[in-house]
């Protein structure tokens, strides 16, 4: 299996609502792997979908087919700003005719800055090619992508602790211990012990190694592919 690690860095403000409270919309410092599977460019979607209802299984499921997987990306330096932003009230969005009241709501959304970097792995049974430059988020942000490092992993047996960020829905075993990061469309796990098969890459000129559970699978909720 060959992993690839990969650096993002944004060249916009991000947002994107992990988690909404009132009017505040607020943006996690991780980013979700459906997401950035998206951006990447190794799926599409409808540009405008009437329904407002994500497709994930029917997006995603090809690349289990093509043995490629993307984690989500965990954090090297962040920062957050707060915008205000003018809000529709619901009848704007009605076909039926509604009264005005002419009243102005304004909302607060979190978004993460500028210059903020992550890293990401891929997954895959060949090198991957991955584009330089793409946009993800709500605003379509332009973000920075660039390989730091790729190399054939070996598989191992046995305890170890995982490497950035995961998302549980797509795991084949459950973690002994984790973090759970609360965040839309599914919640990820971070400090994550566990026992079974995972990869193991060691980075080149640095000690670091770089540990990940094997058989990772896009399998978002409502699939139906789990037993």
């Amino acid at each position: 299996m060959q992993i690839t690690l990969c650096q993002l860095e944004l060249h916009d403000f991000l947002f994107y609502a992990s988690r909404e409270m009132g009017r505040l919309y607020e943006t996690e410092r991780y980013l979700h792997n459906y997401g950035l599977t998206y951006a990447l460019g190794l799926t599409r979607a409808p540009y405008a979908g009437l329904s407002h209802v994500p497709h994930y299984w029917e997006d995603l499921h090809h690349l289990n087919e093509e043995k490629i997987y993307v984690t989500p990306a965990s954090p090297l330096r962040y920062t957050f700003a707060f915008h205000t932003f003018k809000m529709a009230n619901t009848s704007y969005y009605s076909f039926t005719p509604q009264i005005s009241s002419n009243q102005v709501v304004f909302g607060r959304a979190k978004e993460l800055s500028p210059e903020s970097c992550f890293t990401f792995f891929v997954l895959s049974e060949r090198e991957m090619r991955l584009p330089h430059w793409i946009r993800l988020g709500k605003w379509m942000a332009k973000a920075r992508v660039d390989i730091v490092a790729q190399g054939s992993a070996q598989m191992k047996q046995g305890s170890y602790q995982a490497t950035g960020v995961l998302n549980p829905l797509d795991l084949t075993g459950l973690p002994e211990t984790c973090n759970i990061v609360a965040m839309a469309p599914a919640s990820l796990i971070t400090n994550v012990s566990a026992t079974g098969s995972y990869y193991e890459l060691s980075l080149d000129g640095e000690d670091t190694r770089v540990r990940l559970p094997a058989g990772m699978s896009y399998q978002p909720a409502g699939s139906g592919s789990k037993s």
